[in-house]
């Protein structure tokens, strides 16, 4: 069995700046200065994030994820955390362009550290990611699955504004791409629905389970933030609408420093008959991996 082939292509790093106006009355003056940062209760105000690429349009280019012509879509959410204050809440896209501001209140003082997610989920200290449900499809794939995290830093804070910077943003999971063929006749397999399992405990363990769920720690240092895989009871069932010759799925990342790769086993259905196989490989975090013709066996 050929083992997964690996792009060494993050397909999210996200550059932001964020600026944010407007307060009432009856809120309290804020310092100019970000020497002579404001007490008191922080004020809600409202945060503008201006993004410059983006996960909405990658399309497949041989082993790698091009963003050409990204376009955020108007009413696309994130969710922001204070790590600092005690206030959550949504950031919405305005517009459907390459650059689109991400408005909501947000509650902040100069210094205060920001969690900020997409997509949109509820989020304490903690947030869930979910896996179960996807369609085989990039599009679907790159609008609800590809979990995406950064920590904003509030620079100033005044009457009317305040901005923060993010340099960037961490993709959470990995994006898979299969494709499969018949081990006898080296026919491509068409799938209509794929399972995805291993081992959960690497050696010989149950193999018909994947997580469906993961957790992530939110944390102020974003190269310590990562998804943890919750055990699963099933295999992960990747459903399409129609047979594709290639199908996309978002999957949790494998430990990098395990001694081995991790085996997954897969069940392919074609609408009509059944094939099974396996293949071995580390899945890194926020890279695009491509495994190209996995030979499968009938039932």
């Amino acid at each position: 069995m050929k083992l997964l082939t690996i792009s060494k292509y993050i397909f999210c790093g996200l550059a932001l700046t964020l600026a944010a106006c407007s307060g009432s009355e009856s809120d309290p003056d804020f310092s100019d200065s970000e020497s002579e940062p404001a007490t008191g209760t922080p004020r809600t105000l409202q945060l503008t994030i201006t993004q410059t690429e983006t996960r909405a349009t990658l399309t497949p280019s041989g082993d790698k994820l091009d963003e050409l012509a990204p376009s955020w879509t108007a009413n696309d959410k994130l969710t922001y955390r204070n790590f600092d204050y005690n206030a959550t809440g949504p950031l919405t896209a305005t517009v459907s362009a390459t650059i689109s501001p991400f408005v909501g209140s947000v509650t902040c003082y100069p210094g205060h550290k920001l969690a900020v997610v997409y997509p949109a989920v509820e989020i304490t200290d903690t947030y869930t990611i979910t896996l179960s449900e996807q369609d085989g499809t990039l599009e679907t794939l790159a609008s609800k699955y590809h979990y995406v995290y950064g920590v904003a830093t509030v620079n100033s804070v005044t009457e009317t504004t305040a901005s923060a910077t993010m340099p960037k943003m961490k993709s959470l999971l990995t994006a898979c791409k299969f494709s499969f063929k018949d081990k006898a006749t080296n026919a491509s397999i068409p799938v209509k629905s794929l399972k995805i399992s291993f081992n959960i405990d690497g050696d010989g363990g149950d193999k018909g389970t994947y997580p469906q769920t993961a957790t992530v720690l939110l944390n102020k240092d974003q190269s310590n933030v990562h998804a943890t895989a919750v055990p699963g009871s099933a295999p992960l069932l990747v459903e399409l609408d129609e047979a594709r010759a290639e199908v996309y799925v978002a999957m949790v990342p494998t430990n990098p420093e395990a001694p081995t790769p991790r085996q997954f086993y897969f069940r392919v259905f074609d609408g009509t008959d059944y094939f099974t196989g396996t293949a071995k490989a580390h899945l890194p975090e926020g890279e695009y991996v491509v495994a190209t013709d996995l030979k499968l066996n009938k039932e």
